[in-house]
């Protein structure tokens, strides 16, 4: 339209030339009508056909204008409906994410959004597992201005708040270890000094590709097996693709996690990670004969921190009076460890996004996204764990141990002052990932 504007203009200037018409006619009546003509077309054009993600994708026009305000323009119900939280849980949330800015700004399309509507539009992609037509059409706002902006959130969300489900607090609970003790068996039953539970659970994945990445990282690893990456993620016993989530249950109801390919075994996923040294530092009142402990299934080892249910054959191995010990503790530990079930499945039913597994893609097209999953899995810990210590509702996992979780200031306060001081340390679960200052942990 604009070319054949152009071509008609000149067509109607050397007519008029040809005709006699004075210079300043053409100068300036046709001249600016043609200008406002072209003017008009291409803001028409730009309206109508551009947009964020593709040219030719039309905007699309809601009969309700787009969300700006989530408290005003959402009742209280609907906000919980399509986020699983609770307006005040969100708002008391972004207000002590004091690391991440007031503004978020995409990089790229330079697409803006208040802070509290970014985190509305990444809890709405989590709690309802779908397309981002849909999420669109709960923002009324374009697809591509959704995807931006949650790409932007999840970013900084990654850089300054994934270290906090992946190390432990020191400056907060050791001070709190003894009356956390105290607590545990006065509400729960069980034995002294039981503080932290553990638990592997596996995260389902759709099946590896045969792209240029598993190319690239066999050809890595000496080898023209590319059926070896499907083998690293396949688990005979679960019978799909996946991930092995290792989910850590502090006794104030904050979970850790780390995640790693699904053939390996919970004892080793454990120990081939930070957690466990964080765990074997800890002692109540820093007393030797008190180590802070932690009840796992029989799949782990025991040691002086890990104490894990007896097997069948380790009590057919001891006499009358250490398997009735043993038996004894084994039921007073039993209701406080199912607590981590809990929590997990918690976990699960408020992100149901996590068990789409359709669409999570470890290798496919060509590209690996093990990297991207592994920060899903952590931040969706990380809110979570926010939504646990909110005011109101929160985990019900803390009524079954019956210790209160910290309020949201207290859970971010470390993060928030730069008190985790990061210590280089590789990470075995890291192995396949790419992005830069990945290779680090923090104590």
């Amino acid at each position: 339209m604009l070319v054949q504007l152009q071509s008609d203009n000149g067509k109607r200037r050397k007519r008029m030339l040809e005709a006699g018409a004075p210079l300043e006619l053409l100068s300036s009546r046709y001249h600016k009508s043609l200008n406002d003509m072209v003017t008009s077309n291409f803001v028409l054009l730009t309206n109508h056909y551009m947009s964020y993600d593709m040219w030719s994708r039309p905007y699309r026009v809601y009969d309700l204008p787009s969300v700006d305000n989530i408290y005003e323009q959402f009742s209280s119900h609907r906000f919980y409906e399509l986020t699983g939280f609770w307006p005040v849980q969100v708002q008391e949330i972004c207000q002590n994410l004091s690391l991440i800015g007031d503004t978020i700004v995409c990089q790229s399309t330079r697409c803006t959004a208040p802070k509290d509507l970014a985190v509305f539009v990444l809890l709405r992609r989590w709690h309802i597992a779908g397309t981002w037509e849909l999420v669109a059409a709960d923002m009324r706002r374009q697809r591509g201005w959704c995807i931006q902006i949650y790409l932007a959130i999840f970013q900084q969300l990654k850089d300054h708040y994934r270290k906090c489900v992946r190390v432990l607090d020191f400056r907060r609970i050791v001070p709190l270890l003894d009356t956390w003790s105290d607590m545990m068996v006065h509400c729960t039953g069980c034995e002294k000094d039981v503080l932290f539970f553990a638990d592997g659970k596996p995260w389902q994945m759709s099946r590896p590709g045969k792209g240029q990445a598993v190319r690239e990282l066999c050809a890595a690893a000496g080898t023209v097996d590319y059926n070896l990456m499907q083998r690293a993620y396949y688990n005979g016993h679960y019978k799909y693709h996946g991930a092995k989530v290792q989910h850590v249950l502090q006794a104030d109801g904050m979970v850790h996690s780390f995640t790693c390919p699904i053939r390996n075994h919970d004892a080793m996923v454990l120990r081939s990670s930070a957690m466990i040294t964080m765990l074997s530092v800890l002692y109540i009142n820093d007393d030797p004969n008190r180590p802070v402990k932690s009840v796992t299934d029989k799949a782990y080892g025991r040691s002086l921190h890990f104490r894990p249910f007896h097997t069948d054959a380790e009590l057919r191995m001891m006499n009358p009076h250490l398997r009735a010990v043993a038996e004894a503790m084994d039921r007073s530990n039993k209701k406080s460890r199912l607590a981590v079930e809990g929590s997990f499945m918690n976990q699960v039913t408020k992100f149901k996004f996590i068990d789409c597994f359709k669409k999570h893609r470890i290798f496919q097209n060509g590209q690996s996204k093990w990297s991207e999953l592994r920060c899903l899995w952590d931040l969706q810990t990380f809110m979570f764990n926010l939504f646990t210590c909110s005011d109101n509702c929160g985990s019900p996992v803390t009524g079954i141990l019956g210790i209160p979780p910290p309020t949201v200031a207290e859970y971010l306060h470390s993060c928030n002052n730069n008190l985790l001081v990061p210590i280089p340390l590789e990470d075995p679960d890291d192995h396949l990932a790419v992005e830069a200052g990945e290779y680090q942990y923090y104590l």
